[in-house]
């Protein structure tokens, strides 16, 4: 481990560190924001964009992520469009995340009794009121479990980012890798850091699985 002593190396797995945890925050903060207006919207029974949200989920799904960061990074420049490393991964992994966290989100929102949005018709709540008071924290505690393992798995995605020139933490672990050839020293921490990224994750999902418990009883 005399390695990962060297200051140099600590400074470079501190900085890849911290674009990992830029990198999944963001991820996770902006795919939960959009993907929620698109669940609401595929509520109704019909609607001018149903179709283009069904593609585009369906697409993102179903497209590699890694695929998604080539075609970003590697082949836009062949149109004329230039992007930097880290807005290519962000888009290409908010691409790809929300339309997981959509999907779920919509199987929360028809997941919900009927009734529900019946009565809130009936005691005159207006459709925004109804959504943001009965429907979103219903289908969020419905889709809870679905939406924080997909930030997990967003997360260790973050890895593909160093693929697209981004010194992140699978980078700076590779750069060390090739330099002093201890492997195992290097991996075995930096699957301690992504072990413990998952654990503040599931420990939220768990904390806010328990408010939400609490507040049914």
């Amino acid at each position: 481990m005399n390695t990962l002593l060297d200051p140099s190396y600590q400074q470079m797995l501190r900085d890849g560190l911290v674009m990992t945890l830029l990198i999944s925050v963001v991820v996770i903060v902006v795919s939960n924001i959009l993907a929620l207006p698109m669940a609401i919207y595929m509520q109704r029974p019909k609607g001018a964009f149903r179709r283009i949200i069904i593609g585009y989920s369906f697409f993102a799904r179903a497209a590699p992520v890694l695929a998604l960061l080539f075609a970003l990074y590697y082949g836009l420049p062949r149109l004329g469009i230039y992007l930097e490393p880290v807005p290519s991964a962000l888009i290409g992994l908010i691409f790809a995340s929300t339309a997981y966290n959509l999907e779920f989100l919509r199987s929360g929102f028809e997941s919900i009794p009927a009734g529900q949005l019946d009565a809130a018709k009936a005691l005159g709540l207006r459709p925004f009121a109804t959504y943001w008071k009965v429907m979103v924290p219903q289908a969020y505690r419905l889709a809870a479990p679905s939406l924080f393992s997909n930030a997990i798995q967003m997360v260790k995605g973050s890895s593909l980012a160093s693929l697209v020139a981004i010194d992140e933490l699978t980078a700076a672990s590779t750069v060390i890798i090739s330099e002093t050839y201890k492997a195992i020293e290097v991996l075995l921490l930096v699957s301690v850091f992504y072990l413990l990224i998952a654990a503040v994750i599931i420990a939220l999902q768990y904390f806010y699985e328990s408010r939400q418990n609490l507040g049914r009883r």
